[in-house]
């Protein structure tokens, strides 16, 4: 194949006229201005509709609440609101509970890293989409890796206190446009995120989900955890509606980070052991 040599002159030329064309045609056709959401949807009984396919605006919260800057997962903006200076307001002996599970070889001890449910509030700020169905009874959520949850719109009595369950009992009311959800009855086998933020079996959490427009959850959850926490404390989050639909995810026919952290964990307590014995 024979190639045929362009001057260099005729490349300048055809690179200069290529250039204005493209200034005159964005002259002639701006950007359209992005359509602005429409209002919040509504029921026939006009409560909001939050049917739909939702992704958390999660700012990082799955490796911390509080503002992190590490590298290898991008950072986070930290989503405390309450108290105000951001942080956690841990007592002594979860906060030293807490650094522990930051140490890689705590990475195994993450219950969702042996696919189970991520737990509330975790489940709202996973790095992963949700789908909200409402019926005038129910909210249902249904998370990737086959996990969901039934908010219950005509129950007021929690479960006995006996009974202990990963995402815990959920019973919701509504305050005007705003979905307040109260969740008991956990089981405190949860982390809060991938570095171990701790939530307790004791701990009572209130969600307020609050449609700004047809397209935007405001996201409140307050956690009241008086035996890890010294005070309750807030996190807030903008759910935003997505195009798409869920998909199958099976989390452990998929899961290649279980022999990797356990070949840490093993190591370390290896040495840990090896260094006792000296």
């Amino acid at each position: 194949m024979s190639i045929t040599h362009v001057p260099s002159r005729t490349l300048l030329v055809v690179a200069m006229l290529a250039s204005l064309l493209s200034i005159e045609v964005g002259a002639q056709a701006p950007a359209a201005s992005p359509v602005p959401p429409g209002p919040v949807a509504r029921t026939p009984d006009g409560r909001p509709d939050l049917n739909g396919f939702f992704q958390s605006d999660h700012g990082g919260a799955n490796w911390g609440l509080e503002p992190h800057k590490e590298t290898f997962t991008g950072g986070g903006r930290g989503v405390i609101i309450d108290p105000p200076d951001g942080k956690l307001p841990y007592r002594p002996w979860a906060r030293a509970e807490k650094a522990s599970r930051a140490r890689p070889e705590r990475g195994y001890d993450d219950p969702t890293a042996h696919c189970f449910v991520a737990g509330v509030p975790r489940s709202m700020w996973v790095p992963a989409p949700v789908h909200i169905f409402q019926t005038p009874d129910h909210i249902v959520f249904l998370h990737e890796r086959m996990a969901w949850r039934t908010v219950y719109l005509n129950r007021k009595t929690h479960l006995p206190d006996t009974i202990r369950l990963w995402q815990g009992d959920s019973i919701g009311h509504w305050e005007g446009d705003t979905l307040v959800v109260e969740t008991k009855n956990l089981n405190g086998k949860a982390w809060l995120n991938e570095v171990g933020d701790l939530i307790s079996h004791a701990a009572t959490v209130v969600e307020r989900f609050t449609p700004v427009n047809a397209d935007r959850i405001d996201y409140r959850a307050t956690v009241t955890d008086l035996s890890t926490y010294t005070r309750p404390w807030t996190v807030q989050i903008p759910i935003n509606r997505q195009s798409g639909e869920m998909l199958e995810v099976a989390c452990l026919e998929d899961n290649q980070d279980m022999k990797h952290l356990k070949e840490v964990r093993d190591e370390a307590r290896a040495k840990a052991t090896t260094e006792g014995a000296k």
